[in-house]
């Protein structure tokens, strides 16, 4: 694979992303003034169930499709017949998790919710080979187009019902259109046939690659969404509503600069499996550009948490704005760390994925669990914030010492001045007042603050020029 084609699947990846990206974010800005935040917080529950599930939906087999160019149609169709029954399981599952949420969560909202959303694990389940088909093939600007539409569309549905008061159905009408909306344009594109199949056959087909892909999947997802669970029990419906939209902002400057070049790197990255130097040439390079963009990303979202929260969603949020705070001291080590994963599957060592895995889960369980014991949400989201920073340092040790052959400490000489710049900020910034008390006025200053701070730091340190080469980083040399 040439690096040109890189280049050109990232800008189609870019397009779907920011595409998807800010269709979702003005119709999540206009739902957030339609919808209670209790709400959004059985709708998180709902979300991490469907997650959950979507991980028995995939299993691999979209991994094992991109991984394996060369794989037959037969055993494409076998693998799409194995998940379609695999969906039709995880439909009825579905239904049956119901039990158990409203036990837990004391509100039988979740028998109904339950079972309007089983047929979406069924088509996520579906469309898995499918969408692999695709990536597989660097189809990238169909699939770009694919995600905004359907963004669209299902977006607009939704925000029709929320006007008329349909409420936490509004949001769970927007995922099943979604999902059906998907199958059917994937069907169109790649119309697989249901064969038969042996068990057998297609666990050899996912073989050892897949299987650590798969319990490092398990442990990533409980590792991401168990402080979304354990809220919504020990804190309720509303608290975890200012959570998840928290979280959500958190997430964002992350998905922006690092989903557009993790989403295609993965079928590329395998080419220099065998040339540890040249990856991590390459791999330095990325972390690089990231790590300059995740530290004015950290500063803004930082310093202007509230009037963000406020300014996007509106004053009844605005208690979220200090979960936002907590969360962001760990932007630029998150950003840094995505993209780690398509190095790891690139080199095939799914089982150091695994073990970062454990370890990853390990210190997540021990951040939520010391909020939870202190009754407070703020503590809880404060040491998941410093539980990413820990993992962003576990994870490359694993990743360069150990799997490369790299030192880690010629990584982190090259990267920590940045982080070391950001932290101080936000240190100092807590000494700064509220003195504008209108939000929108408020962020557009402290964003010049953060932008005036940011320019003079990479003026003394020389780094203007190379941030404008690093933009460059995946064009032929």
């Amino acid at each position: 694979m040439s690096e040109i084609s890189i280049k050109q699947a990232t800008i189609y990846n870019a397009m779907s992303k920011y595409g998807t990206m800010i269709v979702q974010l003005g119709l999540t800005m206009v739902l957030s003034r339609l919808i209670l935040p209790e709400a959004f917080g059985v709708i998180a529950i709902i979300t991490v169930v469907l997650g959950f599930l979507n991980l028995f939906a995939d299993m691999g087999l979209g991994i094992s499709v991109i991984q394996h160019p060369d794989m037959s149609k037969d055993d494409i169709n076998k693998l799409f017949t194995f998940s379609f029954v695999v969906g039709l399981l995880l439909a009825v599952f579905t239904v049956a998790l119901s039990v158990p949420l409203v036990s837990f969560y004391e509100d039988e909202v979740y028998y109904r919710l339950c079972a309007l959303v089983a047929p979406v694990s069924f088509f996520n389940a579906v469309n898995v080979v499918p969408n692999a088909i695709l990536t597989r093939d660097k189809r990238f600007k169909t699939i770009a187009l694919r995600s905004i539409i359907c963004a669209v569309v299902s977006g607009i549905v939704a925000v029709a019902l929320a006007y008329i008061g349909w409420g936490v159905y509004a949001l769970i009408m927007q995922s099943i259109i979604s999902a059906l909306f998907l199958f059917f344009w994937n069907y169109s594109l790649s119309p697989l046939k249901l064969i038969g199949f042996k068990t057998k056959n297609v666990l050899s087909l996912l073989g050892r690659y897949s299987l650590f892909q798969i319990l490092f999947n398990f442990l990533n997802y409980f590792t991401r969404n168990l402080d979304h669970l354990l809220i919504g029990k020990y804190f309720g419906s509303a608290s975890l509503g200012y959570y998840n939209k928290s979280y959500s902002l958190y997430l964002y400057p992350n998905s922006i600069f690092t989903s557009v070049i993790t989403g295609v790197l993965h079928p590329f990255i395998r080419d220099y499996k065998n040339d540890y130097e040249r990856m991590y040439e390459k791999y330095l390079q990325i972390e690089k550009f990231l790590s300059l963009i995740g530290i004015i990303t950290m500063m803004v979202t930082f310093f202007c948490a509230t009037e963000i929260v406020v300014v996007m969603f509106g004053k009844n949020w605005e208690p979220a704005g200090i979960y936002l705070k907590c969360l962001s001291i760990c932007m630029w080590s998150q950003m840094i760390s995505a993209v780690s994963g398509s190095v790891f599957l690139g080199l095939e060592r799914t089982d150091q994925i695994f073990k970062c895995g454990l370890i990853n889960l390990a210190l997540l369980i021990a951040s939520i669990f010391i909020g939870v014991f202190n009754n407070s949400l703020t503590l809880l989201a404060l040491c998941v914030g410093v539980s990413y920073n820990l993992i962003f340092l576990i994870t490359n040790y694993i990743l360069l010492n150990k799997t490369m052959q790299i030192s880690v400490v010629k990584f982190l000489r090259v990267l920590l001045p940045d982080a070391l710049f950001a932290f101080t900020f936000c240190g100092v910034s807590l000494l700064v007042p509220s003195f504008i008390e209108i939000s929108i006025l408020s962020l557009i200053v402290k964003v010049a603050i953060c932008i005036v701070a940011y320019v003079i730091y990479l003026s003394l340190t020389g780094q203007i020029r190379s941030l404008i080469n690093l933009f460059g980083l995946v064009k032929k040399k």
